[in-house]
């Protein structure tokens, strides 16, 4: 048996077996839950980073602020302080980058695949028809062009 236990994020389309299964577990049981908060922080974070100006962004930022109230209590206090930090910094790259998707909006760019404003998820998208005029990469809007 290996000593690295089977990581879900590292998988490589193989299942993992049974033995492996149950060391992670057994890592993750062990594990303070100071670690787990940070980790699940971290990606919800580096999530919302990715999709700033987006309304989906916003709602990662959300619950990474309600994660960091509901532990401020039992989490040290240098964890929620870190937490506090990244939130204030994403929140403004937010506001900033939502100013950039709607002057972006205005000249008729668009984004798929993001919250409405009111947080509802966009519609299944319908079939899409073959494009009759620019190609698909021309219409790719940047942040930031």
């Amino acid at each position: 048996m290996s000593d690295v236990p089977f990581d879900p994020s590292q998988a490589s389309g193989q299942e993992p077996s049974e033995e492996e299964v149950r060391a992670y577990l057994g890592q993750l049981r062990a594990a303070p839950v100071e670690q787990v908060v940070a980790e699940v922080a971290s990606a919800l974070l580096n999530a919302a980073q990715v999709k700033l100006g987006r309304q989906d962004g916003r709602l990662l930022l959300d619950m990474v602020a309600g994660l960091t109230e509901q532990g401020r209590s039992r989490l040290p206090e240098e964890l929620t302080s870190q937490l506090d930090q990244a939130l204030s910094q994403l929140r403004l790259a937010q506001v900033e980058a939502e100013r950039e998707v709607q002057q972006a909006t205005a000249q008729g760019h668009t984004e798929e695949g993001d919250l409405d404003a009111d947080g509802a998820a966009p519609p299944a998208a319908a079939p899409e028809t073959p494009p009759q005029t620019p190609s698909a990469a021309s219409r790719l809007w940047v942040p930031g062009s």
